[in-house]
């Protein structure tokens, strides 16, 4: 009996506890119910409608200044350098850039001078006996044989008077060639000998970067960029392939008006990679995801996904392949246009 009264008040006790237990879940839900729940409020973003028009993208470049009128100066002659300009130094077409010591030259003319008299006495001495053979000849004093052998000797003489003549002609114009001046206006860039140091004919002694109107751009990209132009101020000039690489970069050369620049400077330009009419994209207009790229057209309270094609990429935004002219596109940063694919509601601005 006692058995069962404990059995029937630990039932009426588990009864009790899940009756309050109820009445406490209902009560909280009554409460719960009584919150309004939360807003969700929708992405404002700004709108773009692109249009069909002229198109110029372009991408950030140095380019190294250079001239057509830019010479090495070299020695023609073996000398010590006796005065040569330093780098930096602006000069003037017929400036004096180098002299060399002419002490050899100077020496060596003298030698051959005196030669030459020498040889012009000979020469007259043999005149005037052949003359008397002549006369000799004549009468049958002197045999034919005699004749012409002085005949031979007289040319033998000629002809080595002619060979000094030559070299002293030579020698004076290595004495010209020890004043060496500058043959274009322009600044001694580089020079590759000092004084005292010996000059060898060929050899460079230094170089001039010339100044003028025959300026021009090298300008070194990737191959797989394909250049159009090249903007440098405010205009854009034709790029010149050379048909060469540096390093594996393809080179252009690229004349432009510009007569204040010095070679061998670098300076900014713009390297022209599109130019026509085109469909352009600011770059916060597009959403890269699994390798594709896609613009969002707002529609409504809705931003809905259209894949495009990339044409064109440059500082200026992209051009694309598809006609989205007249389409009003979302402008907003790529987690903005994520959450928008994601079915975030879309609100514009005007």
């Amino acid at each position: 009996m006692k058995k069962i009264v404990k059995i029937v008040i630990i039932i009426a006790v588990i009864a009790l506890i899940v009756v309050a237990a109820v009445k406490t879940i209902k009560a909280k839900k009554a409460k719960a119910a009584q919150i309004p729940a939360a807003k969700i409020y929708p992405i404002v973003a700004k709108t773009f409608t692109p249009a069909l028009s002229d198109v110029t993208l372009t991408l950030p470049y140095l380019a190294t200044v250079g001239n057509d009128a830019d010479i090495l100066v070299s020695s023609k002659i073996a000398a010590r350098v006796e005065m040569i300009k330093k780098s930096g130094k602006t000069v003037k077409k017929g400036d004096l850039v180098a002299t060399l010591d002419t002490t050899d030259i100077k020496a060596a003319i003298q030698s051959v001078r005196g030669d030459i008299r020498a040889a012009k006495i000979s020469l007259q001495n043999l005149l005037q006996t052949h003359k008397r053979t002549k006369e000799l000849l004549a009468v049958q004093g002197a045999s034919i044989e005699q004749y012409q052998k002085e005949q031979s000797m007289i040319a033998s003489a000629k002809a080595g008077l002619d060979t000094l003549r030559h070299k002293l002609q030579s020698l004076q114009n290595n004495l010209s060639y020890a004043q060496i001046k500058a043959p274009v206006d322009g600044v001694v860039s580089k020079t590759f000998v000092s004084e005292g140091a010996t000059a060898m004919p060929g050899r460079a002694l230094l170089q001039i970067n010339a100044r003028g109107k025959a300026n021009y751009l090298l300008v070194r990209t990737p191959g797989n960029i394909s250049v159009k132009g090249v903007r440098f101020g405010s205009k854009i000039y034709p790029a010149h392939s050379l048909g060469s690489t540096y390093h594996g970069l393809q080179e252009y050369k690229v004349y432009v008006d510009a007569d204040d620049l010095i070679s061998g400077d670098r300076v900014e330009v713009s390297v022209v990679l599109y130019k026509g009419k085109g469909i352009r994209l600011a770059f916060d207009t597009l959403l890269d995801r699994d390798g594709k790229s896609y613009v969002l057209k707002a529609e409504g309270d809705h931003a809905v996904p259209q894949e495009v094609h990339i044409l064109q990429s440059g500082e200026e935004g992209v051009v694309v392949k598809e006609n989205l002219a007249g389409e009003k596109l979302v402008l907003a940063k790529p987690d903005i246009l994520l959450r928008l694919v994601s079915g975030y509601a879309l609100k514009t601005e005007e």
